[in-house]
């Protein structure tokens, strides 16, 4: 394997790690802060990222089947500029996670990134894990 693309394969994964952070912190603080303001606890948190994290990955995992030969032929690239790309649209929180560092110093185009639903499907997973983590590492809602 070449240097270059060990170095583009490792550009490609600093901005998936940045997507997964952004998704991780969009999903848990709102959750655990409105649990911790009514309850003081984390018990609802790690069951609803749980599930939400399960949800993601079912739907990035059938985003991630390949297109029928009608539908890619019919498929058309708009451009790296545009805010989709092979009528993909690109979500906020790819927008966000693409503009904070070490991401934004990548400079990858759209096109060079981890497609949409991979990251999906990489964020739902890292939910999944942070919550079965809270459980198992951190004992929360595992009763006294």
């Amino acid at each position: 394997m070449s240097p270059d693309a060990v170095e583009a394969f490792a550009l490609k994964v600093v901005d998936l790690a940045t997507y997964v952070v952004v998704l991780l912190v969009v999903v848990f603080a709102p959750l655990s802060v409105v649990e911790q303001v009514a309850f003081g606890g984390l018990v609802f948190t790690k069951w609803v990222t749980f599930l939400v994290g399960a949800g993601v990955v079912a739907y990035a995992s059938l985003k991630l089947r390949p297109d029928s030969p009608k539908k890619r032929a019919a498929s058309v690239d708009a451009g790296a500029s545009h805010p989709t790309v092979g009528n993909v649209e690109v979500s906020v929180v790819q927008r966000v996670a693409a503009a904070l560092p070490p991401a934004r110093w990548t400079e990858l185009s759209v096109g060079e990134r981890f497609s949409p639903d991979v990251k999906r499907f990489v964020g739902g997973v890292a939910i999944v894990a942070a919550s079965m983590a809270m459980e198992f590492v951190f004992g929360i809602g595992l009763g006294a």
